[in-house]
């Protein structure tokens, strides 16, 4: 798929339907416990993010599908085991520590991002599934618990975030196999 205009790009891996059933289930325990503004996640929204590279133009995009394609992508096995509460950007994740061939391919998307001038994250990788958002102070406790939820993803996939009537879409623009 080509765009035509500058479009919000990030890389991540689709989840596979036990997780997301799992993640469905994690939401409606935590529900109850956040405030009324707090927003459950889509569940086809569900994706563990790899990197944000922010607004994208037409010709960046090709020269970021060429580079993308050029990476190494390996298949990894990749536990979230805590819920957390980020701050800053109002979400509950599940998250967990990186595997090493995950940080591989979260520095090349940094270095794929500099080269290009795309956005770069200041906080190091944290492998997460974003679960709620607009989340102000949750309780703490609750969000002690911790779970267990495994991903092993086939591919690496380039989505599009575009917002229609106050709602986030991700939709992939494109996917490429993970190998060993």
């Amino acid at each position: 798929m080509h765009i035509t205009l500058p479009q919000r790009l990030f890389v991540g891996f689709s989840l596979a339907k036990p997780q997301i059933k799992q993640i469905s289930m994690i939401q409606l325990e935590l529900a109850p416990f956040l405030n009324t503004t707090a927003r459950p996640v889509n569940l086809h929204n569900l994706h563990m993010t790899l990197g944000f590279l922010g607004q994208v133009d037409p010709t960046s995009y090709l020269q970021l599908l060429n580079e993308i394609e050029a990476m190494p992508k390996i298949q990894f096995s990749q536990n979230l085991t805590c819920h957390t509460f980020w701050p800053l950007a109002k979400l509950v994740c599940l998250a967990g520590q990186a595997t090493e061939p995950l940080t591989t391919m979260a520095r090349t998307i940094i270095e794929i991002a500099e080269r290009n001038n795309f956005y770069i994250s200041q906080k190091k990788y944290t492998p997460h599934v974003s679960v709620f958002r607009h989340v102000n102070m949750p309780p703490l406790a609750k969000l002690r618990c911790t779970t267990k939820l495994q991903l092993e993803p086939t591919h690496l996939h380039l989505y599009q975030s575009s917002n229609h009537s106050h709602q986030v879409n991700y939709s992939i623009l494109a996917s490429w196999p993970l190998t060993q």
